[in-house]
């Protein structure tokens, strides 16, 4: 098992992990990644017209090894 920290941020502001999550696999941390990404996206996206959120997952030397990113722009006709 592997500790990897996934790291949150969005358009207004950032929230670095400090515990981490102890993993099987890269690819574990990935999918992990993926579902954060969603919960977020879910929690923030009535807010507002504009948001950008990244989640960076970094492994035990504090290395980023996986980023993924929403984008939403939305508008009235």
């Amino acid at each position: 098992m592997e500790r990897f920290y996934f790291d949150v941020y969005n358009t207004e502001h950032s929230q670095l992990d400090s515990e981490g999550q102890l993993l099987p696999t890269r690819e574990r941390a990935g999918m992990e990644a993926l579902r954060i990404l969603q919960d977020v996206a879910r929690d923030e996206m009535p807010g507002g017209d504009h948001l950008r959120i990244t989640v960076r997952v970094r492994n035990e030397e504090s290395e980023q090894v996986f980023e993924a990113s929403l984008t939403l722009d939305s508008s009235w006709s």
